[in-house]
């Protein structure tokens, strides 16, 4: 039986998707994080091409200080799409941390020439922390 017989058995359609997501970011807010993977596990189930799920287990373990979890979380969602932009600033930043400059650096290019929408969320944070980094270099 596919995902989609599945889900159509279940009755489960797009907003029942977004009410898990939903009720996901609200336990990752409240740093319930284990409640949070076990929601996710379950919209993965449902929805395996979703970066999302993912994307956002890959920030409750870089919370955690877990890195390795977060990159394997955010490799994930890249997979499932690689021009997601919540997914490339989250592996950006990753790769900050690690000191990976050469990773960034790809990172951060693909998210700025795939978001043309100069206000978008992900861009700004991305812009925000190259600046960051930048000053830390002694940089103007």
């Amino acid at each position: 039986m596919s995902n989609v017989d599945i889900k159509s058995l279940l009755g489960i359609d797009a907003d029942t998707i977004e009410v898990l997501m939903n009720r996901a970011a609200a336990l990752y807010s409240e740093g319930q994080f284990e409640a949070m993977r076990k929601t996710l596990s379950g919209v993965i189930a449902l929805s395996p091409d979703d970066p999302r799920p993912h994307t956002l287990i890959g920030s409750s373990y870089l919370l955690e200080g877990r890195d390795r979890d977060a990159d394997t979380a955010y490799q994930a969602a890249f997979e499932r799409d690689p021009s997601d932009p919540y997914t490339l600033v989250a592996l950006g930043e990753l790769k900050l941390r690690a000191l990976d400059l050469k990773s960034a650096v790809t990172y951060f290019e693909k998210l700025f020439t795939s978001t043309t929408d100069h206000t978008h969320p992900a861009r700004l944070r991305g812009q925000a922390l190259v600046r960051e980094y930048h000053a830390k270099l002694g940089g103007s």
